[in-house]
């Protein structure tokens, strides 16, 4: 993809969803005749409702929102869409989040700040240029793979549900969680590398009462691929094997290090949703 791309020559579909909630019929076919020119597909709707419900029938990954429709608008539709997101089970067919990007005409009722804190992940004015589109859709795109590296490590339906555990006016739970495991976590690592290396009937129990404390706290926090490291934990000790269990220790440090990067992501994104 470039920003000047050469309008004789066409580009290969990409594999991405987009949405284009417009509602002037003139602009959504502008939209979608820039982004075929970019080389990707997409369908288009004619205000926030129908977003919502094209939604329930296609896993979009990126919606072009304009800001003011009729019916429903723009950031109404935003606001529905993610308090659906926080929801066990979210959307059908996808978990996380989608790409929103506002368009709007600037004025003094649509501005970057409102779009962003109603929801909103970036913002192009209107008219809408071919070169702004391509960088927002480049932006978007990398959005998307950084959730998806996300969830190869953490449970998004799991981080979904915990999010529902947050009231109005209280603080966000979630971050506090994220918090208290990152500072036990090394304390339980260090633990189970004591004992497995002392190897000896009382590391037994002391392996065991480690790994299965570490497996549960990294469980309710979605730490898939951690928890099933300590699961083999506990399963060397009953076997007696402690010292086959080191290097499933050494891969559950390692997992434990991708966990702590995810999760302090998530930590930034409730800081940031809070503020």
């Amino acid at each position: 993809m470039t920003a000047n791309p050469d309008p004789q020559t066409p580009l290969p579909a990409r594999i991405v969803r987009i949405l284009v909630a417009e509602d002037s019929p003139l602009n959504q076919q502008v939209a979608l005749k820039q982004l075929e020119r970019l080389g990707y597909q997409a369908e288009a709707v004619g205000d926030g409702a129908q977003a919502i419900a094209a939604l329930e029938r296609t896993p979009y990954d990126i919606i072009l929102m304009d800001c003011q429709m009729p019916e429903m608008s723009g950031y109404e539709a935003t606001w529905q869409i993610r308090d659906r997101e926080q929801q066990p089970g979210g959307w059908p067919g996808r978990t996380g989040r989608i790409h929103i990007i506002a368009m709007t005409a600037n004025t003094e009722a649509d501005s970057r700040a409102k779009c962003l804190s109603a929801g909103m992940d970036d913002f192009i004015n209107k008219p809408v240029q071919l070169a702004e589109l391509d960088a927002a859709l480049h932006r978007a795109l990398a959005d998307r793979a950084s959730q998806q590296a996300l969830e190869e490590v953490l449970d998004p339906v799991v981080l979904a549900g915990l999010r529902q555990l947050r009231l109005p006016g209280k603080p966000d739970p979630l971050r506090s969680l994220i918090d208290l495991f990152l500072q036990e976590a090394p304390a339980q690592l260090d633990a189970l590398e004591q004992a497995i290396t002392r190897n000896d009937l009382a590391a037994l129990a002391q392996t065991t009462s480690a790994a299965t404390a570490l497996m549960g706290s990294a469980g309710n926090l979605g730490a898939r691929g951690l928890a099933a490291l300590c699961d083999e934990l506990v399963q060397s000790t009953r076997t007696s094997l402690l010292a086959d269990a080191l290097p499933v220790l050494a891969r559950a440090r390692q997992e434990f290090a991708r966990v702590s990067v995810a999760l302090g992501s998530v930590r930034a994104g409730a800081a940031d949703q809070l503020g």
